[in-house]
């Protein structure tokens, strides 16, 4: 028997659908390349109907606190005066007795730095705690999003990078983003996102029955995919109030334009946080952009949560989806739904490059309802072509999806 140790840094089992779409794959090609093997995972809330659906043997709390709110100007929880210890010593007992400790969830921004607080120095505190217990480490499925430009922040993600195993990268941008950092790349494997490895559904039923479920019946027989994160972390509510209008613009243009029903598709639906990032859920944001919309008999919004496999299923139903979440558009194309992408050219861009779709892609600090307009035609207009385009590179995408399974199988061998 095998034991597998996997921490996703405050990511894995929060209703991001990205990353718990990453956190699936991962368990899947782990139980398909290692035969009698068992997965324990380190999570910010322990769920075991979570634990049911990725076929995962159990979950242990890990260092988060349950809230944000009880978090501020506190260390990570068991490392303040008081504070229970049980889930340290799990922690501990668990590694001790794994054969390999896998780090996901791209622990190398700048959120919350501190001492003893926030994802890289969580990732930092583990990899040190498996060193002393000699075991191996691997970094999953990295990608290096936003720039870096603390000295702490270059040194936590140096110092993981160079005490692990292996790292595993999504993209050759982001290795060339740890050497531009001096940080060595001699222990990393540039494959692809771990969502190109998804299984797309092949039925629709499923996606019908949650339309039903919702109460969402459409008017026209053409539908597109709509989700758009919130950047609260950087937009004033000024600057959102002309986001949200121009949003509105573009979608009541895509009703007129292409005769078609919006579908609003959240990415993420925790709501744990509301008090400090309301916009953390993708709901609230589609909320603001029908609310002005004209047509509003054409928006259609998932208002309910739905675990990843749910939401997968609703993207069979589309013709074409809009999006500023890269695992959202990862989704469409899965499906051969062609995307039209905008967002960070660092995060978005690279994942559209390899769909050859680049051109389409437009940057978030110059959005405005023209461009999106343009970008939006121009792909609903080529929509047959650019679907053979993806399902030609597809397979090339998904089957260096699937060796992050089999880099890990390796370590154990």
């Amino acid at each position: 028997m095998k034991s597998i140790v996997i921490a996703g840094t405050s990511v894995y089992g929060i209703e991001n659908m990205g990353d718990e779409a990453l956190f699936a794959v991962l368990c899947r090609e782990l139980r398909n390349n290692i035969p009698d093997l068992e997965i324990t995972w380190l999570a910010r809330h322990p769920s075991r109907e979570l634990d049911e659906l990725y076929g995962v043997k159990r979950s242990i709390r890990n260092l988060d606190h349950d809230s944000k709110e009880q978090s501020i100007g506190r260390w990570f929880w068991g490392l303040n005066r008081g504070d229970p210890t049980d889930h340290l010593c799990e922690i501990r007992e668990a590694l001790a007795a794994c054969d390999l400790f896998i780090i996901g969830g791209d622990p190398f921004n700048e959120i919350s730095l501190g001492v003893y607080r926030g994802l890289a120095p969580q990732a930092a505190l583990l990899i040190t705690l498996a060193k002393f217990l000699e075991k191996p480490v691997m970094l999953y499925s990295i990608h290096m999003g936003r720039p870096l430009k603390t000295d702490l922040g270059k040194e936590l993600t140096k110092y993981c990078v160079t005490n692990s195993t292996v790292v595993t990268l999504r993209e050759e941008f982001s290795k060339q983003v740890l050497e531009d950092m001096g940080i060595s790349t001699q222990n990393t494997v540039v494959l692809a996102d771990t969502a190109w490895g998804l299984d797309p559904f092949e039925e629709t039923e499923k996606g019908h029955a949650i339309l039903e479920e919702e109460g969402i019946q459409f008017k026209s027989d053409n539908v597109i995919g709509f989700n758009f994160r919130h950047q609260y972390w950087v937009w004033s509510d000024v600057e959102w109030d002309h986001y949200c209008s121009m949003l509105a613009e573009v979608g009541d243009y895509m009703v007129e334009m292409m005769g078609v029903d919006l579908l609003f598709i959240p990415n993420c639906t925790y709501e744990v946080d509301a008090k400090y990032h309301e916009y953390q859920d993708d709901r609230p944001t589609h909320r603001d952009i029908v609310a002005r919309m004209k047509h509003k008999d054409h928006a259609h919004q998932i208002t309910k949560k739905h675990n990843v496999f749910e939401t997968l299923s609703l993207f069979p139903l589309l013709d074409m989806h809009f999006s500023n979440r890269r695992h959202s558009l990862i989704f469409a194309a899965v499906h051969g739904v062609p995307p039209v992408a905008c967002g960070g050219e660092w995060h978005i861009k690279p994942a559209m490059d390899k769909l050859s779709l680049g051109d389409k892609f437009v940057k978030i600090e110059e959005l405005n309802a023209d461009l999106l307009k343009q970008s939006l035609y121009a792909t609903w207009k080529d929509r047959k072509a650019i679907r053979k385009r993806i399902h030609r590179v597809l397979p090339g995408l998904r089957e260096k999806a699937l060796q992050h399974g089999k880099v890990a199988a390796g370590l154990l061998r």
